[in-house]
């Protein structure tokens, strides 16, 4: 019995879709029957040779489906239970998975992503993937299918809003880049109340999918927020409390440290290509005691998200995936779905199957 799936060859720097064998499911595995499988920015850095990946596997780590297989040794889960996917392997005993700070394992390439889920060994994008049975999320009664496939990306924007801390409700918040990533950051942040928010984009269709979410905040081009710092307005008066980057493009991230208000913090939550470089004023920092925070994947968020930021948001922000700039495709159809991606012309893609 075969499949297919969506191959990666770094070698010959190509991208194409393939018939394989349908995985079977070794001891401590699962197969699952894929039915979604979103496309991230980090897919695309792989196909730019932007992120570290494997020379030759499927993609795909945001997917949902139903079990078809347990291998030996499997106790939790049964043949139809719908799941998700943590992408993310540690190694379980280096000084940082003991201390529980799993997203920092320094064994393997990368740390922690040296064997992960469609970066390191074969991935979503295909109609079946069999995962060890310790990176599988049951989804609640609640959630279907399609929202499970945003489970990941949204456990890491978790992981990002835990980082973040609790600003005050009355911050004033800049979110650079309205893709997928920058407009579910805008949902998180009017979930939890927040009035004052400003989307800074360069695309002109993704500045409408903001404004079309109707959440009532202001989605404008980076250089209209450049000019009102121009004429010498007080930062203080202007400027921002929090600033999240999701764009990873390293000169919008470096132009907005100047938008900084006094106390504030900035979230690097993009991913940059690996030898990004940007210049920032030190005293700055110092003067106006900035906090810089990262966020790296999802360590231990996956069921808060299921069970809290997933249900709590599926019947209103997540409930029209066209409103989120969501467009679903056939995985024959990957060419034109990257290309839709790459153009800005949607905010992401994803594969149904």
């Amino acid at each position: 019995m075969t499949m297919q799936g969506l191959l990666w060859d770094a070698k010959a720097d190509r991208l194409s879709l393939d018939e394989f064998p349908v995985p079977t499911a070794s001891a401590g595995e699962v197969v699952i029957k894929v039915a979604y499988a979103g496309v991230c920015g980090t897919d695309l850095h792989i196909t730019n040779k932007e992120y570290p990946a494997g020379d030759r596997l499927i993609l795909g780590h945001e997917f949902s489906g139903v079990i078809t297989e347990v291998g030996e040794g499997v106790t939790q889960f049964k043949v139809g239970d719908r799941v998700c996917v943590d992408p993310c392997f540690i190694c379980g005993s280096c000084r940082h998975c003991q201390r529980g700070r799993i997203n920092y394992c320094h064994r393997g390439h990368l740390q922690h992503l040296r064997n992960s889920v469609g970066a390191r060994r074969n991935g979503g994008f295909a109609n079946f993937c069999a995962v060890p049975v310790g990176h599988v999320h049951r989804l609640h009664d609640d959630v279907t299918l399609l929202h499970g496939a945003l489970v990941e990306p949204i456990s890491c924007i978790q992981r990002g809003w835990d980082n973040l801390g609790t600003p005050p409700s009355d911050s004033r918040v800049l979110v650079l880049g309205a893709g997928y990533i920058g407009i579910m950051w805008s949902c998180l942040l009017h979930f939890k109340g927040y009035r004052d928010v400003t989307i800074s984009e360069p695309a002109e269709g993704r500045r409408e999918l903001a404004v079309g979410m109707g959440l009532g905040y202001q989605a404008v081009h980076p250089d209209e927020i450049k000019t009102r710092f121009a004429g010498g307005s007080d930062v203080e008066e202007i400027g921002y409390d929090v600033i999240i980057d999701c764009s990873g493009f390293p000169p919008a991230i470096e132009q907005a440290f100047s938008w900084l208000r006094c106390g504030a913090t900035f979230l690097q939550f993009g991913c940059c290509p690996i030898n990004s470089e940007i210049t920032i004023n030190p005293f700055q920092i110092y003067a106006k005691e900035l906090k810089i925070v990262g966020c790296l994947t999802n360590p231990f968020t996956m069921p808060t998200t299921i069970n809290g930021l997933v249900r709590g948001m599926s019947g209103s922000y997540l409930s029209d995936f066209s409103r989120l700039g969501i467009k679903m495709f056939r995985l024959q159809e990957y060419q034109e779905a990257i290309a839709q991606l790459r153009k800005g012309d949607i905010s992401k893609a994803m594969f149904e199957f």
